[in-house]
């Protein structure tokens, strides 16, 4: 009866599975046609794939260019070569370092994009380089006590990897800047981001700079504060105090004493040099804004409030929504609600000045997941930037289309809304043409960013064609067209460092530069009569609005601010310039009146960069690329912990190859009082279609429950087996799917001493399940939950997950059974306090026949866990349980658990004390009602309800390591209950 209740399973299994998985073919967790190869150089070994070869050329040229003068200025010398692997993967400016377990930097080789901090580089390789380079020499330097800890263990201690991050991302921003021509702390947004928080009087406290922070600009904290100090450190301490506090603390065996080493570098701790470093600040900033003052503030009126991200104001014509007509649409990110475009109403005078903003009235017009670029149609159509998943692996742009009037508050297809390209072309930046036809974009493809013109048709793009021809490593951004459609102005960097505006005529493709000097020059818009060329430049140190007379060259600044002026954007009848302006909380929608009369002649554009440094080209032989250089463990991990028996040391080991694509693990386990051999060895590979791994396994465990008469012996069971897995992932732009098949093949057996005189023919024995158990695991999982920067756990959506275990012998097992489990949560947000929401779970599961190993169901409480076990050991539990009764409150061959938790916000605290490698983010809050139990058989079910509340306290300990303590109280309601305050950290559901 079992067997063929199996098989109605399985066969119920592969059905749903079926429906679940998309119509369509499989595609691979990574792009399985790229190859690697690898460039090896005196000192780095660079791996790339296909398509960036003259990349890889180029940054091994400079990777060996600037090591000299890097290891100088670091004074340190690697004694190994760095591995340094590419990667066009993804449409943002990224790279990270480590020194653990080995020398190792991995680049993204897109450019920053329009709006980054980043762009102000004469070679962005060289900038991304040297700063991921200087991670590398600085974690790296690792000596005394550590260094002999590594000698024995493998490279498992980086002292200087153990710091706040202010410190390594300081070093690193401080090093872009003081080798290059360029770097963040040459850029003027960057000066922006700082100046405004001196002069609004908004400076982050030095435990807000050692932690992860909510207040703008959250991650970049680290990089903005820490550069800044570690400059003013370098002025007036000198490099060699840098070097000094490096080579100190990479001796320490015990992390945090940060403030030791500074001591004895400059006599001062951070404590007394953080005012000291404020007060130059603030003298330098105060000089600065009022020679601005001097000159005469020109500003517009704020529109908008929210800070965060604000980009690309357009005027909305009567057509799109007549019910926002004359307002303004633009891209906005405020860390509340879900990023996309925003319609903005706004409020005019007699004269047709724009004088304010409805902001009640926003509404979101299309949600997107990137910085989003758009245009209008003359039927009032948009186009627009998105981002899709391409193989499931790579997240590129692509460009989309909704009819006039539809709003799609979701995401494709929903209102209507579709994609005009594909993700495979990477295309951004979309402007249309005054009369629809056409439409120009910006491609990104292996490093370099090219703009293409091509028609825009009912289904599509149309002959696409580059617009200029693009040379390597140039990028392009932000086209638009003259009113008269004859001409295309966008943004351009260049080599060399030139950011610049370039015009171009669409009917012969003549191009020239109206800018051509080392200010950043973007988001160039005309005027609505065709006269000006509006477009951003910080040719003054400060981001500005500036407007170029197309018939004469004259060139006017518009704008004169203390902050920062962006992306402007003139009205149709002339008379407003909307833009994109700055304040302590980050950026919003501003708008000003169109005077021509007050524009002063722009002043002459003074180049105070350094002279950047050389790079060497040179070549090196291409060879195919070797997973072993990087693949075996480097290091080595023991653990002295209670076990099954008494204390257990447990060995482990782990290894990775550069790419990412193979990854293996051991594990050894040796019971003090049982010294047999335990231990599990695992590989794992993701370049196929699905990802792949496999493994072999043995263990020990002592179990009770046998007996034969009154003899009940603790039986040692043994498990010796092999399992292997395929997993396959599809991520969506606002969804994602898994997929998990699981086979072990395992022997299961048992030592059962039978003594003679423990012997009775008049008692049924009771004996421990032996023989060989082949199992099947299936998984599935959905999700499409949202949350934000200031959600509490995720407040829109839902999850689903199910799993399915099965052993029979169909499968060649000599046991029968199966076990199950679903869950499904959902989140709904309240309507009337920010961030208020309510979690709903439910979630079940059953099991039949007999399953070796596996034990019963429970439900029941949090489990009482010292708190210095809690941290050192990260046992974080998880939400779903069944609080106000024991950890093991009934136990089953099924279980039925329900829960339900209001979530709200207490108070944002974000402050620690000092330099501590503790602090403390936020307090929120949960009431709750959990409804379970578990059971053998549903008519014996005995539900249990608890209820109670709770404080959640977000904390953020040894400066990465985030944990959710949770001070409960809970009651349960029916029989077994418990009046229980409880302190734990837990997961939210």
């Amino acid at each position: 009866m079992l067997r063929a209740v199996l098989r109605v399973l399985l066969a119920a299994l592969v059905a749903v599975i079926a429906l679940v998985l998309p119509p369509r073919r499989a595609e691979a967790a990574f792009d399985p046609s790229l190859r690697f190869y690898t460039l090896e150089t005196e000192h780095f070994r660079i791996t790339y794939h296909t398509g960036l070869e003259e990349v890889a050329q180029h940054v091994a040229s400079t990777a060996e260019s600037i090591h000299g003068h890097m290891t100088v200025a670091m004074g340190y010398t690697p004694k190994q070569k760095t591995e340094l692997v590419l990667l066009d993967t993804a449409e943002s400016a990224n790279g990270s370092a480590t020194a653990l377990p080995y020398n190792a930097i991995r680049l993204l080789v897109t450019a920053p994009e329009d709006m980054s901090p980043l762009g102000d580089v004469d070679d962005w390789y060289l900038e991304l380089v040297t700063h991921e380079y200087t991670h590398v020499l600085h974690t790296d330097h690792i000596r005394g006590i550590p260094a002999i800890v590594n000698a024995v263990l493998g490279k498992t201690m980086a002292p200087n990897q153990v710091q706040p991050r202010w410190i390594l991302e300081g070093y690193g921003v401080y090093q872009e800047t003081a080798r290059t021509s360029g770097g963040r702390l040459s850029n003027s947004m960057w000066d922006m981001f700082m100046r405004t928080d001196v002069l609004e009087n908004n400076l982050a406290t030095l435990d807000q700079m050692s932690n992860i922070v909510r207040r703008w600009p959250q991650g970049n904290v680290f990089y903005l504060y820490g550069s800044y100090f570690i400059d003013w450190i370098a002025r007036t301490y000198g490099e060699q105090a840098l070097r000094q506090v490096s080579r100190d603390y990479g001796g320490q065996l015990i992390p945090w004493g940060i403030q030791r080493s500074i001591r004895r570098a400059t006599g001062k701790t951070y404590d007394e040099l953080y005012p000291l470093w404020i007060e130059s600040m603030r003298r330098r900033y105060g000089a600065q804004a009022a020679e601005v003052r001097r000159a005469g503030i020109r500003e517009g009126v704020r529109l908008t409030h929210h800070g965060q991200i604000a980009r690309y104001p357009r005027w909305i014509p009567d057509s799109a929504w007549p019910e926002h007509k004359g307002g303004l649409l633009y891209f906005r990110d405020d860390q509340h609600y879900r990023t996309g475009l925003f319609a903005l109403d706004v409020m005019r005078d007699e004269a047709g000045h724009v004088r304010g903003a409805d902001e009640r009235s926003t509404e979101l017009i299309a949600r997107t997941n990137t910085e989003t670029f758009s245009s209008f149609l003359p039927d009032g159509g948009l186009v627009f930037g998105a981002a899709e998943f391409y193989k499931n692996f790579f997240l590129f742009g692509e460009l989309e289309r909704m009819e006039p009037g539809q709003k799609s508050k979701y995401g494709t297809p929903d209102g209507g809304r579709t994609a005009i390209t594909a993700p495979a072309l990477r295309a951004s930046d979309p402007a249309t043409s005054p009369d629809g036809r056409r439409i120009v974009f910006t491609q990104n493809k292996a490093g370099t960013r090219s703009i293409h013109i091509a028609n825009l048709e009912p289904s599509g793009l149309e002959g696409s064609r580059p617009l200029v021809p693009t040379a390597f490593l140039e990028q392009a951004f932000t086209p638009r067209w003259s009113p008269d459609g004859t001409h295309v102005a966008y943004s351009v960097w260049k080599r060399g460092g030139y950011r610049d505006i370039r015009y171009v005529d669409v009917r012969d493709g003549t191009s020239r530069e109206i800018t051509n000097d080392r200010a950043v020059d973007g988001a160039p818009s005309f005027s609505a009569d065709g006269k000006w060329l509006f477009f951003h430049s910080d040719r003054t140190g400060i981001m500005n609005v500036y407007a170029y007379e197309i018939a004469t060259g004259h060139l006017k600044q518009v704008t004169n601010v203390l902050t920062g002026a962006y992306s402007p954007e003139a009205s149709p009848d002339g008379k407003t310039l909307a833009y994109i302006g700055y304040g302590k909380t980050g950026f919003d929608v501003y708008a000003m009146a169109i005077d021509e009369e007050t524009w002063p002649d722009a002043p002459e554009y003074v180049d105070d960069h350094p002279i950047p440094p050389t790079i060497t080209p040179r070549r090196w032989e291409p060879k195919p690329y070797s997973p072993w250089q990087t693949l075996l463990p480097r290091r080595y991990g023991i653990q002295i912990t209670p076990g099954s028996f008494g204390q257990a040391v447990i060995v482990n080991a782990l290894g990775g190859d550069i790419t990412g694509l193979h990854s293996i693990a051991a594990n050894t386990v040796v019971e003090l009082e049982k010294p047999q051999l335990q231990g599990s060895l695992a590989y794992a590979y993701a370049g196929l279609p699905v990802d792949f791994s496999a493994g072999v396994f043995r263990s020990i465990a002592p179990r009770t429950g046998y007996a034969i008469g009154q003899y009940r012996p603790t039986v040692i069971q043994e498990t010796t087996g092999i399992a292997s897995t395929l997993s396959y992932g599809q991520p969506k732009a606002y969804d994602a799917r898994s997929y998990v098949v699981t086979h072990a093949l395992s022997r299961v057996g048992a030592e059962f001493p039978m003594p003679i005189d423990k012997l009775d023919p008049h008692e049924t024995p009771v004996l421990p399940a032996r023989g060989l158990a082949s199992t099947l695991h299936f998984g599935y999982g959905f999700a499409n939950v949202e949350r934000y920067l200031w959600s509490v756990g995720p407040e829109r959506g839902f999850a689903f997950n199910l799993a399915f275990d099965v052993t029979d012998p169909l499968l060649g097992s000599d046991f029968s059974g199966f076990a199950t489990t679903s869950d499904f949560a959902t989140y709904l947000l309240m309507p009337w306090l920010n961030h208020h929401s309510l979690a709903l779970h439910a979630g079940g599961g059953t099991s039949g026949g007999s399953f070796p190993g596996r034990g019963a169901f429970y439900v029941g409480g949090f489990v009482d866990l010292p708190v210095v076990d809690t941290v050192r050991n990260l046992l974080i539990q998880g939400g779903f349980t069944l609080r106000g009764y024991e950890p093991v409150a009934v136990a089953g061959r099924s279980y039925a658990l329900t829960n339900a938790e209001y979530r709200f916000p207490i108070v944002n605290i974000d402050r620690g004390d000092s330099t501590l490698p503790v602090f403390l983010n936020r307090i929120t809050g949960a009431a709750f009602i959990d409804y379970g139990t578990a059971f053998d058989d549903f008519r014996d079910a005995r539900f249990k309800t608890g209820v109670g509340a709770e404080l959640w306290f977000d904390t953020m300990l040894a400066y990465v390591a985030p944990f959710t303590f949770r001070v409960g109280y809970a009651r349960g309601l029916a029989s077994l209950g418990i009046d229980k305050m409880y302190f734990v950290a837990a997961v939210p559901y």
